[in-house]
């Protein structure tokens, strides 16, 4: 069976028994258990709107985010136990997750935190800086340091968030997961009772920090919820930004109701309990036997705090560490910012691995199913393709059966969204058809017969770079390629495109929605990026309006890279547009 762990990766666990260490399976670092596969997910800011622009890294591959927040990494070099991806934005903390992949299309979510200016000091008085929770950090004086270790005077700026650990959100919003190394180096799983989030700049933006010797000292509130049973020691935990795993540093010591300790270093702290696990797997199916997709599960203690996430995989998988010797409920939720349960049941208490199995949920107010069939140029079915489904701003793939039926289900939040998107594709003639906007009923929406016919789906870009060129062509399978426009009051085009190994282009520029002769404003080729030289511009002969339809066109220019080199690039391109 191929699994994902996102969910069971994303672990916050108060137990209100002993407590023991578990060690894991090489989380975080280099793939100890590579695989790969697909990555797709969504990103949005602090108010649940998508977040676009943003930078999203996994490996050695990045993509940007498009105006939905949505991305997609064909190829992406995963670990089975704990993949780390990265997500940068600026005017945001950067953000970390950590999942397990499967060999099918994995998905995950991420909630950008607001960096906000929680405070101003000078170097040589040092102060008190408050959250809006009233959590706060103190600072001594002449205790601050530049990254090269040097000593800085000056203007300190300090940014902070505190993160709630009993939020519906924090399986979005916590940085990489729950997955930890303690003091020891055993892998355990942790159970939170609060954190923030700090940085520290000069008046100019550069990054600043606590000086070798000294330290900060910070002040977690406890929630409401966790007060009455939060120990009166626990351990401090940062994230390790080169792994996305918390380590243990320190402990805080209760006090009333926060949690007071000193740390040498900012980044994310933590105030975690480890707690033991077993081992869980199970598959999600609506009562049709068709996996659920991309959807939430959650398992939690009949008593007591608890809060394990994830999504399930493309093919309705999940698998990851969960309470082990106690009783548990097993929900599945509707996605953000609905939250609602659909679907509960009580499992446990398991004291070694479990494979639940099969567990089929029926909600026919927010579960639906869209299916149909594809047709070729001939009006025969498609037995090799796939339909691209675009629903919420979530981009979904059905492949076909030998019949050229194709068939997804997938949870909703609730009924508002009543429209999707439905683009045929036939992967044997390399053909597509034009996208169909279709109106969906729950439970079940169909399709009728889609066309996978009249455009050439392959995609390709041709680069010349310093004389040297590179052909990324969709016929090759470790090519990958995706194209986004903003559609506004000027459309905003990003083209990108990537292969396993140093190959990568990505370049943006905008348009006024037509085909003609546009400057190119941002490039990044072959891990070299600048500003370009005017002029440099793309010439686009087809303009994409609908997701399905296809930029193509030529670009020509110069640009300069960090050190004041200048590069010489040209080039060809098409390039599907998927949102």
């Amino acid at each position: 069976m191929k699994r994902i762990l996102y969910a069971l990766a994303f672990v916050s666990i108060f137990f209100t028994g002993c407590q023991k260490e578990l060690s894991f399976t090489n989380p975080g670092g280099s793939n100890t258990d590579p695989v790969t596969a697909t990555l797709q997910g969504n990103v949005v800011d602090e108010n649940d709107n998508p977040a676009s622009g943003v930078t999203v890294t996994v490996g050695a591959k990045t993509v940007v985010t498009d105006a939905k927040g949505y991305f997609r990494i064909k190829n992406a070099s995963l670990d089975k136990s704990a993949s780390l991806v990265t997500a940068t934005r600026a005017g945001y903390f950067k953000a970390f997750r950590v999942f397990s992949a499967s060999k099918a299309t994995n998905h995950i979510r991420i909630k950008l935190l607001k960096k906000t200016l929680r405070g101003t000091l000078n170097s040589s008085a040092g102060g008190v800086v408050t959250l809006n929770d009233l959590s706060s950090v103190t600072f001594s004086a002449n205790t601050f340091s530049k990254a090269s270790g040097a000593a800085y005077s000056g203007t300190v700026n300090v940014y902070a968030v505190s993160i709630d650990p009993t939020s519906p959100d924090i399986s979005e919003t916590v940085p990489g997961s729950f997955l930890a190394n303690d003091k020891n180096g055993k892998k355990v799983i942790l159970a939170s009772y609060g954190m923030m989030a700090v940085e520290l700049e000069s008046t100019t933006g550069e990054k600043l920090q606590i000086s070798a010797g000294n330290t900060a000292f910070l002040s977690f509130v406890i929630p409401g919820g966790l007060q009455s049973s939060a120990p009166a020691q626990i351990p401090l935990w940062y994230v390790d930004e080169t792994t996305g795993i918390w380590k243990e540093e320190g402990t805080a010591t209760k006090n009333g109701n926060f949690y007071t300790g000193t740390v040498k270093h900012f980044t994310y702290w933590n105030c975690d309990v480890p707690g033991e696990t077993v081992n869980f797997t199970a598959r999600f199916v609506n009562q049709d036997n068709q996996p659920l997709v991309y959807t939430e599960v959650i398992i939690r203690p009949l008593t007591g705090y608890f809060s394990a996430h994830g999504f399930t995989d493309s093919l309705g998988e999940i698998h990851g560490p969960i309470p082990a010797n106690t009783n548990l409920v097993l929900e599945v939720r509707a996605p953000s910012p609905c939250y609602n349960i659909i679907y509960g049941q009580n499992i446990g208490p398991f004291s070694s691995a479990v494979n639940l199995g099969t567990v089929t949920v029926n909600n026919t107010q927010s579960l639906v199913t869209i299916q149909g069939r594809l047709l070729n140029c001939s009006g025969s079915p498609v037995a090799y393709g796939f339909a691209e489904i675009v629903h919420a701003n979530v981009v979904r793939y059905a492949s076909t059966n030998a019949n050229g039926n194709f068939s997804v289900s997938f949870i909703t939040c609730g009924q508002s969204v009543n429209t999707c998107q439905v683009t045929g594709i036939d992967s044997l003639a390399q053909q597509q058809g034009t996208p169909a906007t279709v109106p969906v009923t729950w439970p079940l929406t169909n399709t009728g017969d889609i066309t996978a016919c009249g455009t050439s789906s392959i995609e390709f870009i041709n680069y010349t770079l310093d004389g040297v060129t590179t052909n990324l062509s969709s016929l090759n399978q470790n090519d990958g390629f995706r194209a986004t426009d903003s559609s506004g009051a000027n459309h905003v085009v990003l083209i990108w495109g990537y292969r396993n190994g140093p190959a990568n282009i990505f370049f943006d520029f905008m348009t006024n929605g037509n085909p003609g002769t546009f400057p190119l404003a941002y490039i990044n080729v072959n891990q070299i990026n600048s500003g370009f030289i005017p002029p440099s511009d793309v010439t686009l002969t087809s303009h994409a309006l609908l997701v399905g339809e296809f930029f193509e066109g030529t670009f020509s220019g110069q640009f300069k890279d960090v050190q004041n080199n200048t590069h010489t690039i040209s080039g060809s391109f098409r390039v599907r547009k998927q949102l």
